[in-house]
């Protein structure tokens, strides 16, 4: 079993644009090893590598329990996430994790919804969220902090429009449309192309095997 949501190592992509035309059919994104702190992407992976990773992988769900030890200590729990998990940049490859530094973007934003009242209701509403007919997400999971959810939601990039209007129109569209149907509060913290994306173990995390 790969180690990471392998697909392609990360300098592949720009040795040789031709030959990274056929991945385009997925939505790609970048792949960071822990801590935050690392900038410099380890590599490309697709959502159907990223499920299998979140669903499966024994190391990230041993770094997941590691993790949440801290739950209960808010700035211990932040030390730990930020530390010891790798994260992923949903909105596209970048070769630094810097909004100017994007090099493709995947037609997908995420969204975070925080501080549900148990894991049981996160899960609830991963399973809920992904049934969405407005939104249908690519992937769901429960986040870091086994009181939230993240969704990866698809947009149409605007061919009359910069990438950054593209997304930012579509994801406060989402909010608003979450707010109002849902009555839930979403972390607006997601609002730059380059927001990183902590991972955490999911063994029934969704994926939408007709739209990645």
């Amino acid at each position: 079993m790969n180690r990471f949501p392998y697909v392609i190592p990360y300098p592949y992509i720009c040795a040789d644009k031709s030959k990274s035309i056929s991945f385009m059919k997925e939505y790609i994104m970048s792949f960071f090893n822990a801590p935050v702190t690392n900038k410099i992407p380890t590599c490309i992976c697709s959502v159907a590598g990223l499920h299998t990773y979140i669903s499966t992988n024994p190391q990230l769900e041993e770094l997941t329990r590691k993790v949440r030890t801290g739950l209960g200590d808010k700035q211990v729990f932040r030390k730990n996430k930020q530390t010891l998990l790798p994260y992923v940049t949903p909105a596209g490859i970048f070769s630094y994790c810097k909004e100017q530094c994007m090099q493709v973007p995947s037609g997908l934003f995420i969204i975070d919804i925080d501080e549900l009242a148990s894991t049981e209701e996160a899960a609830m509403w991963r399973d809920r969220l992904f049934a969405d007919e407005v939104l249908h997400p690519v992937l769901s999971f429960v986040s870091p902090g086994n009181q939230g959810v993240k969704l990866f939601i698809p947009y149409r990039i605007n061919p009359f429009l910069s990438v950054e209007e593209s997304f930012d129109n579509a994801l406060h569209t989402a909010w608003e449309y979450l707010e109002w149907k849902y009555e839930l509060k979403v972390d607006r913290a997601n609002a730059d192309l380059s927001r990183a994306c902590f991972l955490s173990h999911d063994g029934e995390a969704k994926i939408n095997n007709h739209k990645y």
